[in-house]
């Protein structure tokens, strides 16, 4: 009996994928509606942000001039930010399982994630809407600072790169607190480490995955914002969020998994 358990445990891992690229094209393949699906109940969550922010822009309360103005808009969105880390907390404790091949399923999973992680994602996207706050104050003091071209430009960038470096930051916290146990504190400072520690490869990624925030926040065109958001809520959520998921996956194995925590290095894929 025993040695029938073990043939099964070795075909069913000779199944699994080697590398996760191959997990990602797997994925693809036999869970792209999946991905659909999660993504449509992970955008539900967005929408008192974006009804937000719409009525904002259309009753003048982003006009660059006014300070207080954009403070209290953002202020107001940060709260609804921390709403849509509830649907985020679902969304990736859902990729989560769909990485490591223990049956996601959907409705189930994705309340579940919600159930042990809302805490934590509807504080981190709160701050991140603080931080957001706080870049838009920023540029629009830039923009009535009276500087020339090349300060204000440059002075911009900064401002954009500072934002960038955190968000990803926190985007690594939010893997790393569906995983590990931490207190999330100490999951924000290893984030940092894990971001200056592949720096170079970490970038594109990030920038990737922040694709329909780029979008919305430089093309100033409802249409093209409408556009960016219905691409995220019909496909890239899930499909951005899964590949960020193997990716902080693959980042945790070549840092603390194989010393640490050796039982789930690799987990998902064939052992080398």
């Amino acid at each position: 009996m025993r040695e029938r358990k073990r043939k099964v445990e070795k075909t069913e891992e000779a199944n699994l994928p080697s590398t996760r690229w191959q997990l990602l094209k797997d994925t693809l393949r036999w869970r792209f509606w999946s991905l659909v699906v999660i993504s449509l109940m992970a955008i539900v969550f967005y929408v008192p942000s974006f009804a937000w922010m719409s009525f904002a822009s259309m009753s003048g309360l982003l006009e660059p001039d006014n300070f207080y103005s954009i403070l209290l808009t953002h202020a107001v969105n940060a709260v609804f930010l921390g709403v849509f880390g509830l649907g985020q907390a679902g969304l990736f404790y859902f990729l989560k399982r769909l990485a490591w091949g223990e049956g996601a399923s959907i409705p189930s999973d994705f309340f579940e994630g919600i159930k042990r992680n809302w805490k934590a994602f509807s504080l981190l996207f709160f701050v991140m809407g603080l931080l957001y706050a706080i870049l838009e104050l920023d540029l629009a003091s830039i923009g009535n600072s009276g500087w020339n071209s090349i300060a204000i430009g440059a002075a911009t960038g900064a401002s954009y790169a500072v934002f960038f470096l955190f968000v990803a930051a926190i985007l690594i916290t939010l893997v790393e607190s569906v995983i590990y146990s931490s207190p999330l504190f100490s999951l924000f400072v290893n984030a940092w480490r894990f971001l200056i520690g592949a720096f170079l490869t970490n970038v594109p990624v990030f920038l990737a995955y922040l694709l329909p925030l780029i979008l919305y926040e430089f093309i100033p065109s409802y249409i093209a914002q409408w556009v960016a958001i219905l691409f995220e809520g019909v496909f890239y959520l899930g499909f951005s969020g899964f590949f960020l998921t193997i990716y902080c996956h693959s980042l945790f194995d070549k840092t603390i998994n194989k010393r640490q925590f050796p039982e789930i290095a690799r987990k998902g894929l064939r052992k080398e």
